[in-house]
């Protein structure tokens, strides 16, 4: 079967902007290693395995119930995606942002084995 990147990009961007936890899960391998682009780390806050994955999207999208993710560009192919992106969201209590970013993919047969989530901020 021939990578559909597009197609692969178009799914990916639907999964995620309707909080599609199994329709996310689904495009990962059981080990994928999840870096989000927030944590004390340099690379973030690091999960490995869809458990673990799960665990912070169910948290996130509770957190941040209007949470989306506006595709700027990207591309793909058959082992690694690159999506640029703006963020938007309006935590529980808090106040609405606006952040750009990019996710990494590294693909393994068809699915993401690796994704690094990489955006712009502010330091205070």
């Amino acid at each position: 079967m021939t990578f559909d990147g597009e197609a692969f990009v178009q799914r990916f961007n639907t999964v995620w902007n309707g909080h599609d936890l199994e329709g996310i899960l689904a495009m990962m391998t059981d080990d994928v290693v999840f870096e989000a682009s927030f944590g004390k780390e340099p690379w973030g806050t690091r999960m490995i395995g869809k458990r673990a994955v799960r665990e912070l999207l169910v948290e996130m999208f509770g957190r941040i119930p209007d949470v989306r993710w506006d595709e700027l560009r990207h591309f793909a192919c058959p082992t690694h995606a690159v999506v640029e992106w703006v963020t938007r969201g309006t935590p529980r209590g808090g106040t609405r942002y606006e952040v750009h970013g990019c996710d990494v993919l590294t693909l393994r047969d068809g699915k993401i084995a690796a994704k690094r989530s990489y955006r712009k901020g502010t330091i205070s």
